[in-house]
């Protein structure tokens, strides 16, 4: 299908909620995630964070899947209000929020962040997997003139909330790259035909 796109990218929204997913697990003594730390950063108690996390996060996936321009390196600074309903609101949950914030662009903004996830991710998709070549065959774009897929890529899985249900966007962590690769293509066109012309 000579009309088909992907567009890939690694959101700062995204990897920001899934910084501060693995912090509110470390924090309960989960192993091996990033960042590791025993810090919450004055995040809201475990009952209503989970809670809380799958609104926002669920926030974040459908305003990216109506325009994936919206995510911009100054997003979690301009989108203030709904980051920090993550955390208490007295001075702890401020002053966390800074520091979280100040800690994730430390790293992302790096080479060792949002260059290195997207790189090694479209080396794996475009590469090792063929995605493009693959999807052309096995989702149905008899409805959509112009098909568009929107990749959003994020650093670690997001367990705490939902992946979402838009035909025509799909979250991957690396994990789900590296991992289970071979199942990919199989989810995305699943995800696609099962979906398309019902949103």
């Amino acid at each position: 299908m000579s009309n088909f796109t992907i567009t890939s990218f690694a959101p700062y929204s995204l990897n920001y909620l899934v910084y501060i997913q693995n912090s509110f697990l470390s924090s309960k003594g989960e192993p091996n995630k990033f960042p590791s730390t025993k810090r919450n950063w004055g995040l809201l108690e475990e009952q209503y964070f989970c809670d809380v996390f799958k609104d926002v996060w669920s926030e974040m996936v459908g305003r990216l899947s109506q325009n994936h321009l919206s995510d911009h390196n100054r997003i979690i600074e301009t989108e203030r209000e709904l980051f920090q309903r993550l955390f208490n609101q007295e001075g702890q949950g401020r002053k966390g929020f800074e520091e979280s914030k100040n800690s994730f662009y430390a790293w992302f903004s790096s080479f060792a962040g949002q260059i290195t996830i997207e790189r090694a991710s479209d080396h794996m998709m475009y590469y090792d997997i063929d995605i493009y070549n693959k999807l052309s065959r096995e989702m149905n774009f008899s409805r959509i003139s112009n098909p568009e897929l929107l990749i959003s890529l994020i650093y670690d899985d997001c367990s705490l909330g939902s992946r979402g249900s838009y035909y025509w966007h799909s979250v991957i962590s690396l994990r789900d790259l590296y991992m289970d690769g071979k199942s990919l293509v199989p989810k995305i066109a699943d995800q696609w035909n099962n979906n398309v012309g019902r949103q």
